[in-house]
């Protein structure tokens, strides 16, 4: 038997050969197991990474954030060095102090009063510059319809004064010269 021939049977499923029983021997079934492709009849999951589902979108990446509340601190400062921690640490990175001592904790707890206070004080102080900005705003927006009610006048008184000077030169109001001129066209071309 010729190699490409011994390839051939081998890739080639037990059930297309001609002449061999469908269901080989246990020996058998166990060596092409793995070359064969799973029946249509029974759909185990493909173990040759043959999936489509890793050619859809990637899951968005997990992020797991520790919630903190308006009281709790999200990190310890070294009082000796300024280095920042986690709120778990115990002992300094930087200068090797411990985090956990009596003036170590005071230091943090004045820290993070401090910065409460400042927090509450920006806070406050964006409030106050929102309510500018809305006062800003509304202005401005007054500011505009006035501006264009004082050019829609404008532009009125200008238009009232336009036809009646065509008035007193033609004699009549706009609406009987239109009908004048539009006889005297008629019968300039003899219509």
């Amino acid at each position: 038997m010729s190699r490409l021939r011994r390839f051939l049977n081998i890739e080639r499923s037990r059930a297309d050969r001609p002449g061999e029983p469908a269901d080989p021997s246990p020996d058998t079934a166990e060596r092409f197991g793995s070359v064969e492709r799973p029946s249509r009849r029974a759909a185990p999951a493909p173990a040759s990474g043959a999936e489509l589902g890793r050619f859809g979108p990637e899951p968005p990446p997990r992020i797991e954030l520790v919630e903190t509340d308006a009281g709790e601190r999200p990190f310890t400062r070294c009082m000796r060095c300024g280095m920042d921690h986690n709120v778990f640490a115990t002992e300094c990175a930087g200068c090797g102090a411990s985090l956990d001592t009596g003036p170590q904790l005071e230091f943090n707890e004045k820290l993070w009063a401090k910065r409460r206070e400042e927090s509450a004080r920006e806070a406050q102080a964006a409030a106050e510059r929102k309510i500018l900005q809305e006062r800003a705003e509304a202005e401005l927006a007054e500011a505009r319809r006035a501006m264009g009610e004082e050019l829609a006048r404008e532009v009125g008184r200008r238009e009232r004064l336009r036809l009646e000077a065509e008035e007193r030169r033609w004699g009549g109001s706009g609406l009987d010269q239109t009908g004048r001129v539009l006889r005297w066209i008629s019968r300039i071309l003899g219509r």
